[in-house]
């Protein structure tokens, strides 16, 4: 059965001819500075749910796909060096929304960003995303300027699909399998008949944002499993180290060639770039391939069983 999902487009809304979006809603979803459990000398985690108000028949994205914003403000960078645009260069997010918004009413879009402040022994701010701060202190009615949609590879399947899916996410890289989840599970745009796994990871379990909507999916769907990696506060249980997601996904033992074998796919988001290789040595493990690394990886993104977007 093929689905009535859109046509996947691109670049509707450039840097000279953006839209313009009012913010509905800017939810914090970590604690506040001094009652978290990251320790104050290693800063704020501050992560925040931006839902903004957005016609998608004007802006028709897909999940999976990212959303330009241009913070206001000219970049001293650029001031500097006497640019003739001054403008800051558009930054990029992962929409965390599902392909028709929550409740199908095609008309929001929503963002999952963390501004991640450092702060030296004496407080001193020593680390400011620009476009990360802005849009986390954005307020109900304010506007944002975006462009895009942006990127056609990392999305769900567009027809019946009967193969695993995991879904590998560390800090804000949960956030497009926020939609994701919604889609598959509950809105059920393609008839999914496989089992789903959301690995999450964070330093600190106050860490895991939007986890009661994990659970409740959790409780719904027998088919759905939602497993947390917390690092500074769990052990492995193969070297007594630190936990991390290539680490849970490594306890997974034989579901993993099942799914190898059976056209199972793999999405990874997160940060630090390059965090995928310590999962994808996994995966290489139980393939028990001959491949060099890169080899294999490119082999499982040729047969779209691996999708990566690490930042």
């Amino acid at each position: 059965m093929m689905s009535n999902l859109p046509e996947v487009q691109i670049n509707l809304f450039k840097k000279s001819n953006p839209l313009k979006a009012k913010v509905l809603k800017n939810i914090k979803l970590t604690p506040e500075k001094g009652s978290a459990k990251r320790p104050v000398q290693e800063g704020e985690t501050d992560i925040h749910r931006i839902i903004l108000s957005v016609d998608h028949n004007v802006y028709p994205y897909i999940v999976g796909q990212s959303a330009g914003v241009i913070p206001p403000g000219d970049d001293p960078k650029k001031v500097e060096k006497g640019s003739a645009d001054t403008a800051y260069t558009v930054r990029l997010y992962s929409i965390a929304s599902p392909t028709f918004s929550f409740g199908q009413s095609k008309n929001t879009l929503e963002f999952i960003i963390k501004r991640d402040n450092i702060y030296d022994e004496t407080g001193s701010l020593l680390h400011t995303g620009v476009c990360s701060n802005y849009i986390c202190d954005l307020q109900e009615g304010e506007e944002v300027i975006l462009t895009g949609p942006a990127g056609k590879k990392f999305l769900l399947p567009r027809e019946d699909f009967t193969g695993d899916i995991y879904f590998l996410a560390t800090g804000t890289g949960v956030a497009p399998f926020f939609g994701m989840t919604e889609e598959l599970l509950e809105q059920k745009l393609i008839r999914f008949q496989g089992n789903l796994t959301l690995i999450y990871g964070a330093p600190y379990s106050d860490e895991i944002v939007l986890r009661e909507y994990f659970q409740e999916m959790e409780r719904k769907h027998n088919n759905f499993r939602f497993i947390e990696a917390v690092s500074r506060e769990q052990k492995n249980s193969f070297d007594g180290g630190k936990m991390y997601i290539s680490h849970r996904l490594r306890e997974e033992g034989g579901k993993i060639p099942q799914a190898l074998n059976n056209n199972g796919k793999f999405f990874i988001c997160g940060g630090p770039k390059g965090m995928e290789k310590g999962i994808i040595e996994v995966l290489m493990d139980f393939a028990k391939t001959d491949l060099p690394y890169e080899e294999f990886k490119k082999d499982l993104e040729k047969k779209d069983q691996l999708l990566v977007e690490t930042y």
